[in-house]
């Protein structure tokens, strides 16, 4: 599986469905992935057939051909997709900068006493590298 490259498009919600599946289970026919959909996402074989070659275009899905049948596997591996993502929704929506991103979440979310101290130690360490 290669790193994410920079000319593949955006992944759409329903997209980003699929590839966590195969992420999660590797090589898959159509008929795998429909079944293994929650409730919310069903859809038919053939919109699933749809949305999984659109995938093979984008560049994030490969198709192999046994007999009769379409096998998927994913090209890109995930957390290169998930940092692409990231990236560039932080540069998007909060200009790129990491103070602005954390000053909207800290509010906005229920944070643990484990993750203060997760934080805290990744704020350390990216404190030790930057001297």
């Amino acid at each position: 599986m290669g790193h994410r490259q920079k000319n593949l498009e955006p992944l759409s919600k329903f997209e980003w469905t699929i590839m966590n599946r195969i992420w999660e289970k590797g090589r898959q026919t159509a008929r795998e992935v429909m079944e293994a959909l929650p409730v919310e996402h069903q859809r038919a074989y053939t919109t699933i057939q749809t949305y999984l070659e659109r995938l093979v275009e984008k560049g994030y899905l490969q198709k192999e051909k046994l007999g009769l049948v379409n096998f998927y596997t994913a090209t890109v591996n995930r957390s290169s997709v998930v940092e692409g993502a990231t990236s560039h929704f932080v540069n998007q929506v909060f200009g790129g900068s990491a103070s602005r991103l954390a000053a909207f979440l800290l509010p906005n979310i229920n944070l643990q006493p484990e993750d203060i101290l997760v934080i805290r130690q990744m704020l350390k360490e990216a404190e030790d590298q930057n001297g």
